[in-house]
């Protein structure tokens, strides 16, 4: 399309389509002139939809009185805005992805930002199985009280804008408003290091920075760890050329074993190291696999057990052997063994719903569901254009941050609206954790560790070193935080004869705290200190919501209670209703228990009398330590008495 046109002439009122100017000035006639449309919205002068009130912007053309210019100067990126000619971005893609949005190319057109093009916006919700307003949820806030697009459906309901949940002592609301389980913290007090060269376990206290105990790992290339519900610490030792084992170490001396009561025999310092039998804080040390198998990550369940005295059970990935093992919180016997053809595990962890997630080194991330007799995995491809994934954590939301080593870039995967974010990171990125305080944090093997934040997409918005002027950490891979919120790294050397050096960094400044030396060589990565369980939930809450039914002095039918919601890996979800002529009455009505999930399935007939009010409540509990369950919304279906 032209950007210049000859001057109109006006020598004539008769206009000739095929005039020349030379032609025009002896014929006295008139030159049309083009559209002089610079943001090729359609309108600017001579144009045929007419003139342009704002000719750099396609979004004001006729409404500039109406229709704002963009603030350039809090979103230089906007439409209309001053731009880098032939300049290129994309745009609407915070919610790229996520239900019917994405993301679409804008360009610089004569210096100025135009539309976006091939981008799609949130809309509003419609009820057809699609998610328009692209928050995660499908026809939220527009299904019938059954649940589905069924117009016939009449009733009540709640969880859903304006008659949304809300948080109450034990009870807690997900970002999308889901109800959930509210949470209690613990604090663990140890960093543990798996000293991979001598086959060792530090024991670091995080307050005084000083390792008081060394302890035998049990088996050769110790390489992760994981701490449990009661701040024991578990080894696995790889075991390249035998066999893997994994080893459990009490956290406080009061859990150690006097086996042969003749007082508690244990390491007492860096430089006493007992045998495998013979430190009695050593709880136990169990093989693990076949020869061959090469176990490389693990991570702890929350089941404590009949009697509630278990830490939890942990789930040991065999990377060559492809599979994983459950192995019993008390005695480490192998409960369930879950094969993963084609699948080697490297890192896992739980998250707080009580599914296990696992990546393999090759770019794939496993989902197991371990409340079958027999889990459940769902294989999926990771889209990070690297082969090489090293580590992994899990918020409180259930989203999954993984680090791309060989990339240089972490994803983050959130399975509730089953969307991928990417982000750049400093050079090699590899272990990875979370802890409620801090958030996400990573390390990278240049002796550096990055915070990780998380909004629309992540962002790696602070890099730390962990070196000081008297200590240079090298290859640093493991990264934890404790008890008072910061952040440690392990690095395999760097400490005086070549050994280990964890570091304590404060998270805010960037200062170094403590520089803390250990064994030889620890490549070690996994949940050092227990963050990753610091928050576990509630064990059960209820609340409470009033149906009314129909107006008033009408005869509601009671039908059915309809629920959407999902137990976790160890909840529950219990309704109940009871009913009285009015609010005044229910106090003295009793509670029928309508249904559990999940083991009986909604919905749920009412066998309640015509009129009056319904009371639902509504009753969340897990057994364990994690796993809960989560509500997204209930339905009460009642029929109101028609015309004579």
């Amino acid at each position: 399309m032209g950007r210049h046109a000859w001057p109109l002439l006006a020598l004539s009122g008769i206009a000739l389509a095929s005039c020349t100017l030379a032609s025009c000035i002896l014929a006295s006639c008139t030159v049309e002139s083009e559209c002089e449309d610079l943001d090729l919205d359609g309108y600017g002068p001579f144009c045929e939809l007419g003139e342009d009130c704002d000719p750099n912007n396609p979004l004001r053309n006729t409404s500039c009185e109406t229709q704002p210019a963009p603030d350039c100067a809090a979103e230089p990126g906007s439409t209309g805005c001053p731009c880098l000619v032939d300049a290129r971005d994309t745009c609407l893609d915070e919610a790229d992805g996520v239900g019917i949005c994405r993301a679409g190319l804008k360009r610089c057109v004569n210096g100025f930002w135009g539309i976006c093009d091939g981008g799609i916006a949130p809309q509003s919700e419609r009820c057809d199985q699609r998610d328009e307003d692209c928050d995660g949820i499908v026809d939220e806030g527009v299904v019938s009280p059954c649940g589905g697009c069924t117009p016939g459906c009449v009733g009540g309901v709640w969880g859903e804008a304006p008659n949304a949940f809300e948080a109450t002592d034990g009870l807690a609301l997900t970002l999308r408003g889901e109800l959930t389980l509210g949470t209690m913290e613990r604090a663990f007090g140890a960093l543990w290091i798996a000293n991979t060269a001598e086959a060792t376990l530090s024991r670091v206290d995080t307050d005084e920075a000083r390792e008081t105990a060394r302890y035998p790992s049990g088996g050769p290339e110790p390489s992760r760890v994981a701490v449990d519900h009661r701040g024991d610490a578990w080894i696995v030792n790889r075991a390249f050329d035998g066999t893997a084992s994994v080893t459990k170490v009490a956290g406080e001396a009061p859990r150690c074993v006097d086996r042969d009561g003749d007082g508690l025999r244990t390491s007492s310092g860096p430089s006493d190291v007992l045998g495998i039998d013979e430190d009695e804080c050593v709880l136990f040390h169990v093989a693990v696999g076949g020869p061959g198998d090469v176990a490389r990550s693990i991570a702890i369940d929350g089941d404590t057990g009949l009697d509630g005295i278990s830490g939890g059970d942990a789930w040991v990935g065999l990377h060559d052997g492809q599979a994983i093992v459950e192995l019993d919180g008390l005695t480490g016997a192998e409960l369930r063994r879950v094969p993963t053809p084609g699948f080697s595990p490297y890192a896992s962890t739980f998250d707080r719903w009580g599914t296990l997630w696992v990546i393999s080194r090759d770019g794939l991330l496993a989902r197991v569901d371990p409340r079958p007799a027999v889990p459940t995995v769902e294989i999926v491809e990771v889209p990070l254009p690297c082969y090489l994934l090293y580590g992994l954590a899990a918020d409180e939301e259930g989203r999954l941050l993984m680090t791309g080593f060989s990339c240089d870039q972490v994803v983050v995967y959130d399975p509730a609206i089953q969307r991928w974010s990417f982000a750049d990171a400093p050079l090699s990125p590899r272990a990875a954790t979370h802890d409620p305080a801090v958030g996400f944090w990573i390390a990278h093997t240049a002796a550096m560790a990055s915070h990780v934040t998380f909004d629309a997409r992540p962002r790696v918005d602070e890099t730390w070193s962990v070196g000081d002027d008297a200590v240079t950490p090298v290859e640093t891979i493991g990264v934890a935080v404790d008890a008072a919120a910061q952040v440690w790294t392990v690095s395999s050397q760097g400490g005086p004869d070549g050994r280990g050096v964890a570091t304590r960094l404060d998270p805010e400044t960037g200062a170094i705290g403590a520089q803390v030396t250990v064994g030889l060589a620890p490549h070690v990565q996994g949940d050092l200190t227990g963050s990753r369980l610091r928050v576990a939930p509630v064990p059960s809450a209820s609340t409470t919501e009033v149906f009314e039914g129909c107006v008033p002095a009408a005869d509601t039918e009671w039908l059915n209670l309809h629920v959407a919601g999902t137990p976790g890996g160890q909840g529950s979800i219990t309704l109940e209703a009871r009913h009285a002529p009015d609010r005044a009455g229910l106090s003295a009505a009793a509670w029928v228990t309508l249904g559990t999930i999940p083991d009986d399935p909604a919905p749920y007939p009412l066998a309640f009398p015509a009129g009056g009010v319904l009371e639902v409540r509504l009753t969340l509990s897990v057994d364990g330590l994690a796993g809960a369950p989560r509500v997204r919304r209930v339905g009460v279906e009642w029929r109101c008495p028609g015309p004579d």
